[in-house]
This record gives C-alpha cells, structure tokens and sequence, in this order.
C-alpha cells in the first residue's frame, strides 16, 4: 500500500514546481590592443575591433521547492534544472545544469554542454592549431564536437536581508567552478579555439568569479565590480613542445557592471572588461604566432565591451 501511495504522490510533487522561460541575447566587442613585448605592463588600444561575439540562449527553467525544515534558514530551499540552447552564428550547443540552494547563501551546481562550430566572416567557432603552417585550421562541424561538464559552489548574500529598507541592498558574491573542456578528435596536448577563443587544451580548468554591487530601486537598477580568474590547473594539458606557452597561466578579467531595469520582464547588463593576457618574449601581430613564444610576464588591456539582455516570458 505504501508503495502504491508513493507512486501517487511523485507526479503531484513533480507538479507542485514551477516552469520559467526567458531568452538570453549577448554581444562582445574585443578591443585590438597594441601589443607590446616584456614583462608585466599595459598596452593601450589600437582599434576599436580585433574581434566580436554574439549569441542567442533559449532557457527553460523548472524549480521545486524542497523545504529541509521549518527553520528559516533552510525553508526556502529548492532544486533548479534548466536547459537551454546556444545560438550564435558560428554554433549551435544545447546546454543543461541543476543548481541546489540548501540555504540562501550557497549554491550547489552542476551541468554540461556539447555543441559544434564552424567558420562564418573569418571568425573561427572551432579549429585546431596546425605546428606546420603556423595557424589554426577549421574543424569540420558535426564530425568535432565541443564538450565540457563541471561542478560548481557559490556564496552568496545580500545586506538587505538583515538591513531593511530599498538602499539597503549590498550584493556580493563568490563562486568556483571545477571544469573539463574538450573537442572530439582533438588529441590531448594540441591546441584549439571555440568561439573565437584561441589557445585552448583538452583538460580540466578552473574558473573563479566574485562581484560585489550597490542594488538601487531606480532604473539603473546596481553598479558592481566583478572579476573573473581562470585557467589550466596543470601545464601538462599542453604538449611540451608549447612549453614557453605556460599552460598554467591565469588569465584575469575586472568589469564593471552595471545592471538596468527596463520593465517587469527585460533588463539589461553591461559589461567593461579590463583583462591581464599573456605578455611574451618578442612582438607577434596575432594569436597564430603565439603557441611557439615564450611567456614573460602579463599584458594588461582595455578588452571587451559586452551587452546582456534578459527577457522573461
């Protein structure tokens, strides 16, 4: 009898959850920086392009609430699970993660994706770096494939909730995402682009981010800081001979954010990215010469414009 019951009771609980929808649309704009060789400095900008980005994500959202108690503190726990698909016009990626909030400060994920690429406008969605010529060559899209999977933790909170009142809202937050990044076909050690991203390696990455923001009731809704820490957690996810390259290296972004609240169901990030890039031994003119040189310090730069529009259906 007991079991009867609990096969009654899976489809209400199922259903007690709740379906959201929203589309994602982002758009970057790289910055040419003039590069300059040496150790640890600042290059200033040479153009107003050296590359662009732009994608569509068509998200669906399904949360159930999953009280642990009466408590306060863990309540309002619940389990997200979103799918979404990646749009963009050079590829197409479907990507699915479950996120678990015990208590409101801290979040537990995970998920992955896998996705293909192709070559649009010169702009490279994926390749694979050629030793011989020197430069990366396409892959063949839907013969490689794009993949990752990752766990992640993030801290949370906000003043507002210990501080009543609209001014009240300081909002921070930390996370760190264990990650495996890879292509098919790809052997371990070369080295790749996805997305117009060169200088990639089969192999597990880290990926750091913390933001602290002032949250206001005005239509520039918060203005924060976030910056962003990345890499290899090992050099040997490289081929020895890229040894100059130092696959370890931490790539580091600062941003400031700034947040609009169009209306009750869109709103607006902006994004204004410095970033700390590799800085090597002797001048090169692009990402193509660089496997082969010898890293020296870290090239500090005005990198990237970016828009996020979010709209809630």
């Amino acid at each position: 009898m007991k079991e009867i019951l609990l096969l009654l009771l899976i489809p209400v609980a199922v259903f007690a959850g709740k379906f959201d929808f929203s589309l994602t649309t982002a758009a970057a704009d790289y910055l040419e920086r003039r590069v300059e060789p040496g150790e640890d400095h600042f290059a200033g900008v040479a153009g107003p392009c050296n590359g662009a980005k732009a994608a569509v994500y068509l998200n669906g959202t399904f949360k159930q609430p999953t009280p642990l108690g009466s408590h306060w503190l863990v309540k309002d726990a619940d389990f997200k699970l979103t799918a979404a698909l990646e749009l963009s016009p050079l590829s197409i990626r479907p990507l699915v993660k479950a996120e678990f909030t015990p208590v409101p400060f801290l979040v537990f994920g995970a998920g992955g994706s896998i996705g293909s690429g192709w070559q649009f406008f010169g702009f490279d969605g994926m390749s694979v770096y050629d030793d011989d010529k020197r430069e990366y060559e396409d892959l063949t899209p839907f013969k490689h494939y794009y993949y990752d999977f990752w766990a992640s933790v993030t801290f949370q909170f906000d003043t507002g909730a210990l501080i009543k009142g609209d001014w009240s809202h300081v909002v921070m937050l930390a996370s760190y995402q264990w990650i495996y990044k890879g292509i098919t076909g790809v052997n371990d050690g070369e080295i790749w682009e996805w997305q117009v991203i060169p200088g990639e390696a089969n192999g597990w990455q880290y990926y750091v981010t913390a933001v602290l923001g002032y949250q206001m009731p005005l239509f520039l809704d918060m203005v924060g800081f976030m910056a962003e820490f990345y890499g290899h957690f090992d050099r040997s996810d490289f081929d020895r001979k890229y040894k100059g390259f130092d696959g370890e290296f931490m790539w580091i972004d600062l941003s400031l954010l700034l947040e609009f609240e169009l209306n009750k169901t869109n709103s607006l990030k902006t994004l204004f990215t410095v970033e700390g890039d590799r800085s090597f031994s002797e001048y090169h003119e692009n990402s193509s010469q660089q496997p082969f040189l010898t890293r020296t310090g870290r090239e500090w730069s005005f990198f990237r414009i970016a828009l996020i529009w979010d709209h809630k259906f």
